[in-house]
C-alpha cells in the first residue's frame, strides 16, 4: 500500500464513519477502485482506532462525567444519576450489537459482493435518510428509555452488513422514535466507541500485529487523516441533524449505489 493509498482511504474512513453514507461500503469499493486484493486487516484496525480515537476527543465532557459518575457516592447528585443511566443504555444497546455482529461476521465475509451492497444496502440506507417524519411524539425528547437503546443496538448491529450506515441507521431510528435531534446523534456517537473498538478487537483476535502494517508513512498517513477527517464529521453530522437536514445524503446514496451496478457489471 502506497502513502497515497492509505490517505484515501484514512480520509475515506474518517468521514463515512460518521457521515450516513457506510464506511465500511465505501473502504470496500476503494480497494476495488485502487487495486487492492483484500482488505487490510492491520491498516483497517488502525483506522478504527483512529476514529475510536476522534469520538472519545469529540465526546470528552459526556464521556468524562460517565466516568466520574461511577466513583460519585452522593446520592443526590443529578450527574451521577445521568451518567450511570447512561452507562447502562450504552451496554444495553451493546448487547444486541455484539450479538448480530457476532453471528453475522463470517457470513459477511465470505458473501460480499460490489453487487450486494448497491443492492441492499446503499439503497436501504438511502430510504432511511429520506424518510424524514417521526413515529411518535415524547413527552420528553432527552430521554431514552431500556427498549430504546436495544432497538438501536440491533440498528447498530445490522450495519455489519456494508453499505449500511451505521450513524445513518441508529440517528434516523432515534428520531423516528421522537428522541431529540442533538441527543439522538449524540447517542448514536456514544454507543459506536464499543462496537468500533469490538470491531478492532475482532481483528487483532485473527493475529493482526503491527508487523503487517504497510509501512511507517502510509500508517501515520492513513491514523492521522482519518483521525482529524473523523472529528470534523463528528461536527457536521450533529450539525446537519440539529438542522433537519440529515435526509440531504440519501441522494448521494443511490448514487453510489448505481456506481456499484457500474462496478459490477463492466467489461
Amino acid at each position: 500500500m502506497t502513502s497515497i493509498q492509505s490517505a484515501v482511504l484514512g480520509v475515506l474512513q474518517g468521514a463515512t464513519e460518521f457521515l450516513p453514507v457506510s464506511s465500511s461500503g465505501h473502504l470496500f469499493l476503494a480497494q476495488k477502485l485502487l487495486g487492492l486484493r483484500e482488505p487490510e486487516l492491520a491498516f483497517d484496525t488502525l483506522l478504527h482506532l483512529a476514529t475510536l480515537s476522534a469520538v472519545v476527543f469529540f465526546l470528552r465532557a459526556e464521556i468524562g462525567e460517565m466516568l466520574s459518575s461511577l466513583f460519585d457516592d452522593n446520592p443526590l447528585s443529578r450527574k451521577r444519576d445521568w451518567g450511570r443511566r447512561e452507562v447502562l443504555l450504552i451496554l444495553l444497546a451493546t448487547i444486541p450489537t455484539g450479538i448480530i455482529g457476532i453471528a453475522f461476521h463470517k457470513v459477511v465475509e465470505t458473501n460480499l459482493t460490489v453487487l450486494g451492497i448497491g443492492l441492499r444496502y446503499l439503497v436501504l440506507t438511502g430510504l432511511l435518510l429520506a424518510s424524514n417524519s417521526r413515529l411518535r411524539e415524547k413527552w420528553d425528547p432527552e430521554r431514552i428509555v431500556w427498549w430504546e437503546a436495544l432497538a438501536i443496538g440491533v440498528m447498530q448491529g445490522l450495519a455489519v452488513f456494508p453499505g449500511l450506515s451505521r450513524s445513518g441507521s441508529t440517528i434516523v431510528l432515534a428520531l423516528l422514535l421522537g428522541i431529540g435531534a442533538a441527543r439522538a446523534a449524540k447517542f448514536s456517537f456514544l454507543v459506536a466507541l464499543p462496537a468500533i473498538l469490538g470491531a478492532a478487537l475482532v481483528n487483532l483476535r485473527k493475529g493482526v500485529g503491527v508487523s503487517v502494517l504497510p509501512g511507517t508513512l502510509p500508517s501515520v498517513t492513513g491514523f492521522l487523516l482519518a483521525l482529524v477527517v473523523g472529528y470534523l464529521a463528528l461536527f457536521l453530522v450533529e450539525r446537519l441533524v440539529v438542522r433537519g437536514r440529515f435526509n440531504r445524503f440519501a441522494p448521494y446514496t443511490f448514487i453510489l449505489a448505481l456506481l456499484c451496478f457500474y462496478l459490477q457489471w463492466r467489461p
